[in-house]
């Protein structure tokens, strides 16, 4: 240490002790800026901190009397007993649970509690829930099931103290959601859904190194990564058809397993945002229809708030954030790097197809932004694709297309939506705007099909094309949007519409042994918004000849439809949007044509919820319709609709309300 004159010599202060306190080993000025304070190895001198800034050095202390420091020094002795108390809790806990099943071994009570859990019941479509008298889980971890769970997943109620069998070399055990059968896999049956995600899913979100999959201990994988080893079971079980009843069980512990791992506790492995991210990729069935309650808008918040926590967005930094996180992946470190950044990527990626399908403006939804990793992957990169692997040229093409999605739907949400930018502007100037941007992205979509791909495989080639499609059937549905355009030129975007449609039916039909249960929100998305575009347009009078009606139904919906629901045990997958369906399909044609009014645009509400809009205005018809179904004859209101556009011949052909079906 350097030495200074004895007359301006710093010194540590060391005051007496406070009655009934003591004296800590910190100095005031670290306290307070909560540094580490190295006073007691530099005495008599002061700490480092303070030497550094020329000032004297006084060690803080505590005493009985109020102040700030006693009422958070009694916070830390309270936050210590509450550790201790909940550690012995479980210690008991599980003592309690292991007598209970050496109990149980001894007696046949064993055999039909196995007989339960490892049965299936093919009638019931709905998960069973398990009977109150075989519940031997202790009283404390039944009243914590009971507490709510934090305002970030109100779907939800987690259990803190959770009844969760030990992992051994025989069986996997998860029991998170009390109300339904605990699930239970043995090592061989885990090794095969491994292998199974492995050949069938991997492809679509690759991001696990190859060394992830050969050399691992399933034991110690699921002691130290339990939510992603789930995660990876109940993604393996989408594609084998007789068990819809385990993924259904599986779905509810897991959702439970998230709020856990990643609310209740602190998430401290780079693998829990790759458990979201398969969650959000093949994502759990959605009951809600509130966009608040929709669980996958969580798991995508939580998913890119962990990703600027751990320092993905700044790799070279990495380091600075992840002090107590576990950031490794692979033995290599050139590997960890690159694993990291894929798993960022696809963050990005998935968040921005979420967004998007939702409605939801990305340019001020949990503070979006762009960063140095997306933009050099998604507009310098992608021009040097011999340089990359085709895993990573793949990565690129899907964060480029998604990045002017994005983009897309910002500026439609800023012409269209209640924004400044759209206040501002002038109804010619809007509608200007607007024909600009329907030109302009079409070019540079159209440019999309231009990129050099070496040695891309076919399934990320069709995945590639399908998200091109995407994004040309995301900017026609902004088309059919009000704009002071002639019924002559509508058609002309029309056209263009239903051409998108069937280049994406074209694809899918072009995929051998497609299984739309296997394939991830990429494939999803686009075949949810085309069946919902030809479902309006076969509902309205705005084509040409009746001919084109049976087209849309017999060579597009049906085809789609038989996708999407073919196996009724997998209907719970796709309920919402079947439902949408059935409803507006039983809509009268008549009734649909009288709330357009005079108008011939096919999206009358489009405001705040963009690409959205069409599934959301379908929904408001629906309820529109049963609202008035309820009104008695003279309070029900109809406005006689303006058919001077239409071809006569098709609004006979509506009248008769065909079932599209």
């Amino acid at each position: 240490m350097t030495t200074i004159p004895v007359k301006n010599r710093l010194k540590l202060i060391i005051p007496q002790p406070p009655k009934g306190g003591r004296i800590l080993k910190t100095c005031t000025r670290c306290r307070r800026h909560k540094t580490k304070c190295d006073a007691q190895d530099t005495n008599p001198y002061p700490c480092s901190h303070c030497f550094k800034r020329n000032l004297d050095c006084t060690l803080e202390t505590i005493s009985k009397t109020g102040g700030k420091i006693t009422s958070l020094d009694v916070v830390e002795r309270l936050s210590v007993q509450v550790t201790d108390l909940k550690e012995v809790l479980d210690n008991i806990i599980n003592r309690r649970n292991q007598m209970v099943e050496l109990l149980i071994q001894r007696g046949k009570s064993l055999e039909n509690f196995d007989d339960d859990i490892n049965s299936t019941t093919t009638s019931i479509p709905e998960p069973p829930k398990l009977d109150s008298p075989k519940v031997y889980t202790p009283p404390v971890a039944e009243i914590q099931s009971c507490i709510s769970t934090p305002a970030l997943s109100p779907e939800v109620f987690p259990s803190k103290a959770d009844f969760e069998s030990p992992a051994s070399n025989s069986k996997f055990i998860i029991a998170c959601n009390k109300q339904f059968k605990a699930v239970t896999l043995t090592h061989k049956q885990a090794l095969k859904h491994f292998t199974n995600y492995e050949n069938n899913f991997n492809h679509y979100l690759p991001i696990f190194p190859h060394e992830f999959f050969t050399s691992l201990d399933l034991v110690a994988f699921h002691k130290e990564n339990e939510l992603l080893f789930w995660c990876i079971m109940l993604t393996s079980l989408l594609n084998q058809k007789q068990m819809y009843h385990e993924y259904q069980c599986l779905a509810e512990h897991v959702k439970y397993l998230v709020v856990k791992k990643c609310w209740l506790n602190t998430p401290r492995s780079v693998y829990v945002i790759s458990s979201l991210l398969i969650l959000t990729t093949w994502p759990l069935p959605n009951y809600k229809n509130n966009i608040e309650d929709n669980i996958s808008v969580k798991f995508i918040s939580t998913m890119k708030s962990l990703s600027y926590q751990f320092g993905l967005h700044k790799l070279e930094f990495i380091n600075e954030f992840s002090h107590k996180t576990k950031m490794n992946l692979s033995q290599e470190i050139n590997s960890n790097n690159l694993i990291r950044e894929r798993i960022y990527k696809f963050v990005n990626v998935v968040s921005n197809y979420w967004m998007i399908n939702l409605g939801i403006s990305n340019n001020n939804y949990n503070g979006f932004t762009q960063d140095y990793i997306i933009n050099k992957a998604s507009n310098i990169d992608i021009y040097k694709m011999d340089e990359f692997d085709e895993p990573d040229q793949y990565i690129n093409c899907m964060l480029k297309i998604s990045m002017i999605q994005s983009k897309l739907n910002e500026n439609m949400n800023n012409l269209i939506g209640d924004s400044n930018e759209s206040i501002l502007l002038l109804p010619n100037q809007a509608n200007t705007s607007k024909l600009i941007n329907f030109n302009m992205f079409e070019i540079i979509i159209n440019d999309l099909n231009k990129l050099k791909l070496e040695n891309i495989d076919s399934i990320h080639k069709d995945l590639i094309d399908i998200s091109i499609y995407y994004s040309k059937l995301q900017l026609f549905i902004y088309s059919m949007s009000y704009s002071e355009i002639s019924f002559t030129e509508y058609q002309i975007y029309l056209s263009k519409l239903l051409k998108v449609c069937f280049q994406i039916i074209e694809l899918i039909d072009s995929i051998p042994n497609f299984n739309l249960q296997q394939m991830p929100i990429f494939y999803k998305f686009p075949i949810e918004l085309t069946i919902l575009t030809l479902l309006r347009i076969f509902k309205s009078p705005v084509l040409n000849t009746v001919e084109d009606y049976k087209i849309i139904k017999n060579n597009g919906f049906a085809k789609l439809f038989k996708l999407l629901f073919k196996d009724n045990n997998w209907k719970f997958v796709n309920i919402k949007i079947w439902k949408i369906i059935e409803k507006f399909n039983q809509l009268d044609n008549m009734f649909i044509l009288g709330n357009q009014g005079n108008s011939f645009f096919l999206i009358d509400k489009m405001k705040n919820y963009l690409v959205g809009s069409l599934n959301y205005e379908l929904i408001w018809l629906i309820y529109k319709n049963q609202r008035n179904s309820t009104q008695t004859l003279e309070n029900q209101q109809y406005q006689e609709p303006n058919l001077s556009f239409y071809n006569p011949h098709v609004i006979e052909y509506l009248k008769s309300n065909e079932s599209i079906f």
